[in-house]
């Protein structure tokens, strides 16, 4: 293939390989200063689908956006269908994994970026149906690209008997149960990428496809806090909402991942991290259209009306922003401060809540700062809430759910068994199980956890 023509391209030197072919580097015929990628679709072997390609690529020729690689054309070779795009010097994140995971800053921006390209994808009606690490491109500077918009849907990947370490592990669950690929599965798929880029390896590991899918549908992944201790517990909790199994419970669209993304950001800074926010490079024009100028009377040719005054030099705008800009200098330094008492006792009664709303409002007004402001006081009490309500939020989402985790001990083993029986309806029998496992572990050292969730569970049995 090196040296051949294929459509307008001469291919100059093959870049990678993948499951369904090969990516060239190639210069334009007409034109020898362009340069693309090409990838060559040798493991297609259907010839309608060949026939189908200009069709079926269509779509993806009009997405215009910073963080999305652009199609430039497509067409067939022979027996064999092709896609030209943009050429990207730059890493894919499969690449970078290999060094180990990224830090958590890093992926932050990987998280908005990705977004940005799926909502300008989704507000069109594409969906990428395959997004993994090795679709993610990072320039050298930090620009990421998403590859392979709609790909997936035109050539569904060639069936394999290989353990699934590549794109299935990023499948949502409900494609298991033969439900429609939606865009809250392209955020499922997205959230798995986050895990995979935050922690260091995929959120399951198999050694066949049907163990992996099994995995995905029943099984909760361990939490990216758990294996990365110095992950916010903002970060953490934004991943596992994008990967749970409910679609429903998934962000609605790409949009309103962006709009957490910027919530997620405020409180960091809020707790003096330093983010990284990655700019928008380019306008999405293509959003909004542009409204055409409103013409008055019949003038002269070359008469216009006057240009507006800049917003930021109206007086009416400047006057209140002033003022805003001083109260903001000014009210800190005189607003009176709570103590670190003050700050703890405000915090527990909604610790005490059984609204999880409740215990992130706790963290967010109070505990966390009280641990700014006093860092020595109160760590290990705020250790224990943080890790309660990571516990009570994890029950809740079990007893939903059914998940299944490995039990590792006695007390552990007690309480899923409980469990399993209240999410059949065998509440008598969980009862049952969940009062033993308190009568016989409630003096036991190291057992305490399962001894509060089991007591907890008893209560979410018997709401009061």
């Amino acid at each position: 293939m090196i040296g051949a023509r294929v459509g307008n391209w001469y291919v100059e030197s093959e870049i990678g390989r993948g499951a369904l072919g090969t990516v060239y580097r190639a210069r334009g015929f007409d034109d020898p200063t362009r340069t693309a990628a090409v990838k060559v679709f040798t493991e297609v072997r259907d010839p309608a689908a060949v026939q189908r390609i200009n069709a079926e690529l269509l779509p993806l020729q009009r997405l215009d956006h910073a963080n999305i690689v652009k199609a430039i054309d497509c067409g067939a070779h022979g027996a064999l269908a092709y896609i030209a795009s943009e050429l990207v010097e730059g890493t894919d994140c499969a690449k970078l994994l290999e060094g180990g995971r990224r830090p958590w800053p890093e992926v932050l921006s990987v998280a908005v970026q990705a977004a940005r390209a799926l909502k300008h994808a989704h507000n069109r009606n594409v969906l990428h149906r395959d997004l993994k690490p090795a679709h993610f491109v990072l320039a050298p500077d930090g620009t990421l690209k998403v590859l392979a918009f709609g790909v997936a849907k035109v050539f569904p990947p060639p069936p394999s008997p290989a353990p699934a370490i590549g794109s299935a592990a990023y499948l949502p669950p409900e494609l298991a149960s033969g439900k429609p690929f939606t865009r809250r599965s392209d955020l499922y798929a997205l959230g798995g990428v986050l895990y995979t880029l935050v922690t260091g390896r995929p959120p399951f590991a198999a050694n066949s496809v049907v163990e992996l899918m099994h995995k995905q549908c029943y099984t909760l992944p361990e939490r990216p806090a758990m294996l990365v201790p110095d992950l916010p517990p903002e970060l953490d909790e934004f991943i596992c909402t994008l990967l749970d199994k409910n679609p429903a419970r998934r962000p609605g669209t790409a949009a309103a991942v962006i709009e957490e993304l910027e919530r997620l950001r405020g409180k960091l800074e809020r707790k003096g991290e330093k983010v990284a926010w990655p700019t928008k490079l380019t306008p999405d024009t293509a959003e909004q259209p542009a409204l055409p100028a409103l013409l008055g009377g019949a003038g002269e040719a070359g008469e216009r009306d006057p240009e507006p005054r800049p917003l930021m030099k109206r007086p009416l705008v400047v006057i209140p922003l002033f003022l805003l800009a001083v109260a903001a200098l000014v009210v800190p330094l005189t607003w009176p401060t709570k103590s670190a008492e003050e700050l703890f006792a405000a915090a527990q009664p909604l610790l005490a809540s059984e609204n999880p709303d409740d215990w992130d409002a706790a963290f967010e007004k109070y505990l966390d700062p009280l641990a700014r402001k006093y860092p020595d006081r109160y760590k290990e009490e705020i250790a224990r809430a943080r890790e309660m309500t990571r516990d009570h939020r994890d029950l809740r989402k079990a007893v939903s759910d059914g998940a299944k985790p490995d039990p590792r001990s006695d007390a552990q083993r007690a309480y899923l068994r409980g469990l399993r029986l209240a999410r059949d309806g065998e509440t008598a029998e969980a009862r049952a199980v969940w009062d033993e496992l308190i009568r016989t572990h409630a003096a036991t050292e190291g057992e305490g956890r399962w001894v509060e969730l089991a007591r907890t569970g008893l209560k979410l049995l018997h709401p009061k």
